[in-house]
């Protein structure tokens, strides 16, 4: 009998595991990229305001400067104005080797002071027929980024361990099909709304199956954040509609629109893309967390109702709703602070400021991705339910089976 039980036990645990390989994640994951690639390759983007087909940004090392003209600018401490003469050798690029002079200009908009050992970027201008113009371009920060991003993975595998690689490897597939996929489709004229909704989707669907393998809670939170990306897109619509926005609202639209001109750009549907995106991470962890609690109290409370699920994912849920919206309210609170801080110096006044385009889109974006999050409890709560419902159903009629045999053991 004992046997017995110990068996049942583990068929009840097994409820929800992974039931088909991850390799099979791996292998879709393989031909999504080799489709991306393919595409990229085939549909390059041509299209540009500016012709840069002479200018090239190169590395080089800072060997002397040879002159300096330098003075504090005022009310900007640590700031420097004025020219550098620089004796800099280039370190790829055509003229990889070559030793060259140039002038290095410090002003309030560009200010790239330099000493002697410096690794830069140049921008190299080099007309047919014209002598080439190089300037400074920026610090060469290859060797600062990969020190930091070496850091954040040795961080995330120290306290994660396999989970940790597992999500830096999520975090690279979103970065990939964002660069890769988004970005390419939207300045070629398709839908930035389908295309950032099938984003999110392959996002999701792959993010949390490399973490969590095929399992009920990953089946949920992938079916969860694909319906709060929908959700998503219905409060956009609504927001936009009821405070009279669109995208041509955005900053940087007089350049989009030059380019919707030569692709097709639909600008009208960028802000989206934008609200989309900058969201679903917050969903993505919403619907997760949520996911794996019910699974672990299903797992060590079995006989735990499904009114007391609900009940309980509810209660999980509105613990973390409130500090995930401030998290994107805030999100994009910090990455406006310099705009505000300019407003405030026109002296804005509270009724220009309310009613200007910037506060309305930053009102789409918080608003729209904190009703996917709040949206995300109640949803990823009801489909656990029913995911977990339905296994039970069809484990049902083998426990059946299994009773009568258990009694036979029981009476010998």
């Amino acid at each position: 009998m004992q046997t017995i039980h110990k068996s049942a036990t583990k068929k009840n645990t097994a409820i929800g595991r992974p039931s088909l390989p991850i390799s099979l994640t791996y292998i879709a994951l393989a031909v999504a990229v080799i489709l991306v690639m393919v595409m990229n390759y085939r549909n390059p983007i041509s299209y540009a305001i500016f012709s840069t087909e002479t200018i090239s940004y190169e590395k080089g090392t800072v060997l002397a400067v040879t002159d300096e003209s330098i003075e504090p600018a005022d009310g900007m401490p640590g700031w420097d104005l004025g020219t550098q003469t620089l004796l800099v050798k280039m370190t790829s690029g055509v003229q990889q080797g070559e030793e060259i002079q140039m002038v290095n200009t410090l002003s309030t908009d560009h200010n790239v002071r330099v000493a002697v050992g410096q690794a830069v970027i140049i921008k190299a201008d080099r007309p047919e027929g014209i002598t080439p113009y190089y300037t400074i371009y920026n610090y060469d920060r290859t060797a600062g980024l990969c020190i930091v991003g070496a850091l954040f993975v040795l961080f995330m595998v120290a306290v994660g361990r396999l989970k940790g690689l597992r999500s830096i490897g999520g975090l690279g597939i979103s970065l990939f099909f964002i660069f890769g996929f988004l970005l390419p489709t939207i300045y070629h004229g398709y839908s930035p709304i389908l295309m950032s909704i099938l984003t999110a989707m392959v996002i999701a669907f792959f993010s949390l199956l490399l973490l969590n393998g095929f399992s009920r809670k990953t089946f949920t939170a992938v079916s969860a954040t694909v319906a709060g990306a929908l959700l998503s897109a219905g409060f956009f619509f609504l927001i936009s509609a009821l405070l009279q926005l669109s995208g041509y609202n955005m900053d940087g639209t007089e350049e989009l629109i030059l380019v919707s001109r030569g692709t097709g750009l639909q600008l009208g549907q960028v802000m989206f893309a934008g609200v989309l995106i900058s969201s679903i991470g917050a969903v993505m962890d919403m619907t997760m967390s949520i996911a794996s609690s019910l699974d672990e109290m299903k797992r060590i409370h079995p006989s735990l109702s499904w009114r007391e699920l609900f009940s309980s994912g509810l209660a999980i849920g509105k613990d973390m709703i409130g500090t995930m919206c401030q998290t994107l309210v805030l999100a994009f609170v910090g990455s406006a602070l310099p705009t505000l801080l300019v407003l405030i110096s026109y002296g804005t006044q509270a009724g220009q400021f309310i009613s200007s385009d910037y506060v309305a889109i930053e009102v789409v974006q918080s608003v729209a991705g904190s009703l996917a999050v709040i949206s995300a409890v109640p949803i990823t709560t009801g489909l656990y339910i029913m995911q977990a419902h339905r296994e039970e159903k069809q484990t049902a009629p083998s426990k059946k089976i299994r009773e009568p045999i258990a009694s036979e053991h029981a009476s010998l």
